[in-house]
């Protein structure tokens, strides 16, 4: 999460807080009702925990006194992803190997298609999920169902990390009345709102210019026609690309930073990366 998105989270708990012991208002939207939220149910505190694992889409949890809690997914208003980053097991576990493998025959095309035009070097294209314009986004629903946009925004399975509600605004809300007004049931409607057009967000990673990101799990992966004759360093996607192409993956949770190991000891192509010599 963003410093922003950290300062917007804490913004809301602290709101919460200050509100322990009152109590609900009677009427709140019947969505929330279904959602087992009891009208007029004690505030017994709230916590964000939004940052505490990349599985949560539960950002600001509020506890109340038999009730179910409000588990709010909160997003700024300018916040851009929804599924930041997904590596193959969570995506697995969320949209199944059916998903995975039309997900990598996708990528698969879009890094063939991307290697055409690109100004920099890339060896794999991990992904994200939200609102993406140019050629780098792809419609969601290419690849995957209408609803599958529900898992992205509100999470899989049961619990806590599980969100039952979106927040979506510059700041917090200044009151308890306030956030209830201002809360959204997640349904497919609400989030393609959200996110203007919801999208697969391919990236590219250029290993030259970024560290972390590197290990990120890759849906595509460059592979050589064959093994140079002597190590060769290589800046130039041109040159890179007129070596091979890139071809589709299994879910063994592949990142970019294997790739370049694979093609430098198997394949004597050396693509440098940031904070390493060459």
């Amino acid at each position: 999460m963003s410093l922003a998105s950290d300062q917007f989270e804490a913004a809301i708990v602290s709101m919460v807080n200050s509100h322990v012991g009152e109590r609900l208002p009677q009427i709140i939207p019947r969505w929330l009702i279904n959602e087992g939220v009891v009208p007029g149910a004690r505030i017994l505190g709230a916590d964000g925990i939004g940052s505490q694992s990349k599985n949560n889409k539960t950002d600001v949890v509020i506890f109340l006194e038999n009730s179910e809690p409000i588990k709010i997914s909160a997003k700024l208003m300018n916040a851009d992803y929804f599924g930041n980053w997904y590596g193959h097991v969570r995506f697995l576990e969320e949209f199944g190997r059916a998903a995975f493998d039309r997900m990598t025959a996708a990528c698969t095309h879009f890094a063939n298609e991307w290697a055409r035009t690109a100004t920099a070097p890339y060896v794999g294209v991990s992904i994200c999920f939200g609102r993406r314009t140019g050629r780098t986004g792809q419609d969601f629903t290419d690849i995957f169902t209408p609803e599958d946009i529900l898992t992205v925004a509100r999470g899989y399975g049961n619990g806590i990390s599980v969100a039952n509600c979106m927040y979506i605004a510059d700041r917090s809300a200044y009151d308890i009345p306030s956030l209830l007004q201002n809360l959204e049931a997640i349904t497919i409607a609400t989030v393609t709102a959200a996110t203007e057009n919801f999208k697969v967000a391919h990236r590219p990673i250029n290993p030259m210019t970024e560290g972390t990101n590197r290990g990120k799990n890759v849906y595509t992966r460059f592979m050589p026609d064959r093994k140079l004759s002597e190590r060769t360093v290589i800046t130039n996607p041109r040159k890179l690309f007129s070596l091979g192409s890139f071809v589709e993956v299994e879910p063994n949770r592949l990142n970019h930073n294997h790739i370049l190991d694979d093609l430098e000891r198997n394949y004597n192509i050396v693509v440098p990366r940031k904070g390493r010599d060459i």
